[in-house]
Parts: C-alpha cells; structure tokens; sequence
C-alpha cells in the first residue's frame, strides 16, 4: 500500500482531503502534518510516495518541505495545494517535478484526477526501476560468467562503465554443483529457478547467495560474506546436497573454494573448484570435493571392499585409464599403510593378489618372475617393502598404457565429430566415453588438455553459437531454434542464450536486423 504525508496548518483542508480520499476509494496508507516542520519529521521517521503539502505553513513552507522530500525520497510524487493563485509560486512548484499545483477550495473531480494520475505514476515508475534492476542483474550475471572463464576485470570494467563492480566484493566463497543429467533444463514447469534458489535458501539459513547455471550439468553458487556464522563452506555444501537430494531425489557432486581476498582471485578459485570436482569419477559415495584425507582406517579388514577396488583397478588397466589406476592403486596402499591391526597375513594375501591380476592382465613376467616376486611379498619385514614391489610393477604397467594407448588427438577429434553431428541430442560424459571406449574421468582430463575447456562448455558454446547463427540467417522461431539446438526448456534457453551473449534471442535478432540496415 502506498503512503500519502497531507501537509496543512488548517486541520479542516486535511478533512477534506481525507475525505476525499476515502470517497473515491483510493488504497491509500494517510498520515497528516499540521506544519512544515511535523511534516519533515514524518518524512524522516517513515518512507513516503505522495506529498500533499500546501504552500504556505508555519515552520518550513511547502516549497523548502518538497526540496528536503526530494532529497530523502528522489521519486516522492508531490502535489502543491493553495489558497494562493501566484505564478512565482506556480513555477517553483514546477521546478521540483511536482505532479500538479491545486487552488483551494478544491474540486472534487480535479482531486480525483490529480490522485489518480499520481499513483498511475508511481506504478509506471515502479515498473521501470524493476525493469533497470532486472537488466542490471542480468548484466552482472553475464560479467560473473566471463571473469570466471578468465576475462580481465579490467576488460570488463571498461565494457561496462556504468556498472558498480563493488557487487564482487559481496562475493566470499563459490561452491560447483556438478550433475549427472541436465538439471534446469529437465525440471518441471511448477519447479522452476525461483524454487531452486528457494531449496537452497533453506539448506544455507543464516547465509545468502547468488547463482548461474553455468550450463546444463553445472551451478556455480557464490556465497556472499557472512561474519556472524561460524559455518564452514564444506558444511553448507554438504546441506546443499541434501537439500536437493531430498527435494529431487537426484545426486549432486559440490566442490568449495577458500575463501578469496579479492574478486581477481575467481578465475584461478574456479579452475580449483572444476579439477577438484573431478575425483567424483573416482569416489561413489562422496559428494563434497576437495576431498579430505582419510583417517588411519581401523577396522579389521574388509575383503569385500578390497575385492571392489581390486576390480575398480583391473577396470582402469583394461580401459587405459591412468588417472584412475594411479588413484586406486594409492587408495590401496594408503588404507593399509597405517592400519596395524589388520593380520599381516591378510595383507600379504591381498597384494600377492594384485600382483597376480596385474601381471595377468599385462604379462610383464615370465612364471618364474612372477613367484620369484611373490615370494618376496610373503618375506618382506616391513608394508614398505611391499608397498615398492607393487609400485615398481604400477611404473611399468603406467609405462606400457602410455605407449599404447590412443593419440588423445585423434580421440578428442573423434569426440568433437559426434558432438557436431549429435548437438540436437541428450549428450552426456557417459554417452561420448562410450563413442571412444575410454572412462568417462579419463576423456574429460584429455579433453580438458587438448582443447582448454571442459566437454559441456564445449557443447554449451556450439550451441549457443549455432543458436546465433539461426537468429542471423533464419526467420525460425525462438521456440523453434531451442529445439534445434538441443534444448527442451525454453525459458532455460533463454536464460543461457542472454548470460552467454548479454542480451535474449529476440533482442539479440533486433540487434542484428539494426546492424544490417544501417550497413
């Protein structure tokens, strides 16, 4: 409800305006002056949208009481009322922005219209400010998104000259959420962003953030500085995931940052945050990344573990992939490396195992080798002594995958080949990793390597560049150019089509048409 501040010395003029007001039905929250002085104190006191002051009043005059309104309040609507039919006060009264100057005694249909008008005003004003607001954050959205993908802040500073970067310093933590399937593009029209933000809110009481979707797979939040809560960014990660596990009944991988000094440090805290997220290929019951180290394990052996991880091992020799057999290889060890209590028989059993799968999957050795080594492992004193046969036999095994593996050139290429072909279709990590049979962890690392990008970046920008070029060439629908491009959710299209190019499809293709007459 808007508030209106009648300032008058005579208390039956303000009567009459009451009157007035409650005749004609106007929603209006009324508050009364009988000064210019009590007037000012209202204003102070209280936020005010319309200002019926009259001209003349003891204390401070109408005209000193709009200029002090004005300053406290810069879109107050102020209307003058006034015995007094003087031109000198009528262009003053022009001068402050005021609405319309009424002579006393005053018309009942004048008033009506006058009221009307104003708040017809105040509504058409409100819309605005929500429309500069709407296009502000926008923006902003779009700098977060090209200053974590490395832009310069000076660069962007300069490309946006009327924008206050001081909304970065807001900025303390980021956490990644990484999905499996889309995310955004998948939910259901009744549980839109609005409902995301609203899930996370309850997950991170006492905090606040803003997010982007980054693209259909990943969310980045930027946590805003809190000094009150002792709350560690891992925590909050942890109630996000199952704050979303519970409302969706979907996994979500997190990844957290330090905290970070200055906004210059988001680019370098962002690469941290994609590498660190990539473990989650390795680890199926961890969520936040970076993951701690382990504790001393003490229980007393569990061979129904090991077996998975002997498997998990055997799987990355078959597939090619080091990264995940260097990892499980030192899970391995690190889990008995420490672990006193576990029968050193049962230890000498479980690695004289590897040796044999290792060996047999890649037959380094002859038999006598082999025993030779075996023995070895049943003789040695110490976990260490054992630890380095093991270890001599990875360095060979890593030696033999690297010379016969495939050129990572050759399978990038192939890769971005189905992407180009397929980029209408659900595309995921698990479906590309199979066109190329290697493990969904290893071909995002060389993909990573070889062209600078993750792979969803990758698919986000073909098809934000293709949707670009259909709004150029073509006179498709918006709805239509979504489709094409891969997308199911039009408003999530839209979205990502304006964080990616700063402006929405529609907009984008006026642009383009102004671009092309004036050329």
């Amino acid at each position: 409800m808007y508030r209106i501040l009648i300032a008058d010395d005579e208390k039956d003029e303000r009567n009459v305006i009451r009157f007035l007001l409650n005749k004609y039905r106007f929603q209006l929250d009324i508050i009364e002056a009988s000064n210019g002085k009590e007037a000012l104190a209202q204003l102070e006191k209280q936020p005010v949208n319309i200002l019926f002051t009259d001209v003349k009043m003891p204390f401070i005059d109408g005209i000193e009481l709009a200029t002090k309104a004005r300053e406290l309040y810069p879109n107050i609507q102020t209307i003058f009322f006034s015995g007094h039919n003087d031109f000198d006060y009528i262009k003053k009264a022009l001068s402050l922005r005021a609405i319309d100057y009424i002579l006393k005694p005053i018309k009942p249909n004048e008033f009506q219209q006058t009221v009307s008008s104003v708040l017809q005003n105040i509504k058409t004003q409100e819309k605005e400010l929500a429309q500069i607001e709407a296009n502000t954050e926008l923006i902003k959205t779009h700098i977060l998104n090209r200053l974590i993908n490395k832009t310069p802040l000076e660069k962007l500073k300069n490309e946006y000259p009327s924008i206050d970067f001081d909304f970065l310093s807001d900025y303390s933590h980021m956490i990644l959420m990484q999905f499996a399937e889309p995310f955004f593009d998948r939910l259901p029209q009744e549980k839109d962003t609005l409902f995301f933000y609203q899930q996370i809110e309850k997950a991170i009481t006492n905090f606040s953030c803003d997010f982007i979707d980054l693209n259909p797979f990943q969310i980045l939040l930027l946590v805003k500085i809190n000094g009150e809560s002792s709350m560690h960014t891992e925590q909050i990660a942890t109630r996000i995931q199952k704050q979303i596990h519970k409302e969706y009944g979907i996994n979500c991988f997190t990844s957290t940052s330090k905290k970070f000094s200055s906004p210059s440090e988001m680019p370098s805290f962002y690469e941290e945050l994609e590498k660190d997220i990539e473990d989650r290929f390795f680890y199926s019951d961890t969520y936040v990344y970076p993951k701690e180290e382990a504790a001393p394990i003490e229980d007393k052996g569990y061979p129904e573990a090991d077996d998975d991880l002997l498997h998990d091992i055997k799987n990355a020799v078959i597939f090619g992939d080091i990264v995940s057999f260097k990892q499980n290889m030192n899970l391995l060890f690190e889990k008995y490396r420490l672990n006193l209590e576990i029968s050193h028989i049962y230890v000498r059993f479980l690695f004289s195992k590897l040796l044999q799968m290792l060996v047999y999957d890649l037959p380094l050795y002859d038999k006598r080798t082999i025993n030779k080594k075996l023995e070895a492992i049943y003789s040695c004193p110490h976990f260490s002594d054992i630890e380095k046969i093991l270890t001599s036999v990875q360095n060979e095994i890593i030696k033999k995958l690297e010379d016969e593996r495939k050129s990572p050139k050759h399978v990038i290429q192939i890769v971005k080949k189905y992407i180009h072909k397929h980029y209408q279709e659900d595309l995921s990590l698990n479906l590309l990793s199979e066109q190329v049979y290697l493990s969904p962890g290893y071909l995002s690392e060389i993909f990573i390597q070889e062209t600078g990008c993750g792979i969803n970046k990758y698919i986000k920008n073909l098809r934000m560049e293709i949707a670009k070029d259909l709004l150029h060439s073509t006179n498709m629908k918006v709805n239509d150019i979504c489709k094409n491009v891969g997308y199911q959710n039009l408003s999530y299209f839209v979205r990502s089509f304006r964080e990616h190019f700063g402006a929405s499809p529609e907009k984008y293709r006026q642009m383009d048409r102004k671009k092309k007459e004036n050329s």
